[in-house]
């Protein structure tokens, strides 16, 4: 498999939230150069062979839908409102891969070359993230030597919350592009990065 040394990688796209900021459309539906945004990291995940297993964590049947015709399997979340941490418990709980990389679906512009960077440089009881402008990004892979905890991370919390209790097995992997990292959590947002990359893998 490539980018992984041993063991098998899962994908997991985390769908479920509320868009509270982006107003009364949910965000992952809303088009974004002629496709929903979640599309794109579906797209995505589902085009790298790197991943064994593609799992879409959604709480709404419309974004649950967009994986008709994919090779990806959805889980339901029944309790959105518990946060990021109840989309991560349900992905780990869902699949016995060796690696689990965690993919926010509101970053269109993300290409393939960012997984797969971190999936050459994780390895078994490590954590590999990003970092571009000195900043921590997603996705983020995790061996699965942290299952447990993933899925036991408290309500309102995420996958930060597992790197800063074992802070000496995050691996950074730098990058220089910022762009592929942008995430849409307003309408403003979306219009801002709408003509900043082609739409390419």
């Amino acid at each position: 498999m490539a980018g992984i040394v041993k063991g098998t990688a899962c994908a997991v796209l985390m769908a479920s939230g509320f868009s509270m900021r982006f107003g009364k459309d949910d965000k992952l539906l809303c088009p974004f150069r002629g496709k929903p945004i979640a599309s794109y990291t579906l797209e995505l995940a589902c085009g790298m062979e790197e991943f064994s297993e593609i799992i879409l964590v959604a709480s709404d049947d419309k974004v649950a839908a967009l994986s008709s015709g994919t090779r990806a399997r959805v889980v339901r979340n029944g309790a959105p409102h518990r946060g990021v941490c109840e989309s991560i418990r349900l992905g780990v709980t869902a699949s016995e891969a060796e690696y689990f990389c965690f993919f926010p679906c509101d970053q269109p512009l993300m290409r393939a070359y960012v997984p797969r960077a971190l999936l050459a440089h994780v390895a078994p009881g490590a954590i590999a993230e990003p970092v571009c402008g000195g900043i921590a990004r997603s996705p983020s892979v995790f061996s699965g030597s942290f299952r447990d905890e993933l899925a036991s991370i408290p309500d309102g919390e995420g996958g930060s919350y597992v790197k800063k209790r074992h802070a000496d097995a995050v691996v950074s992997v730098y990058f220089d592009d910022e762009p592929v990292f942008a995430d849409i959590d307003t309408v403003n947002e979306l219009n801002r990065i709408e003509g900043v990359l082609p739409c390419t893998p």
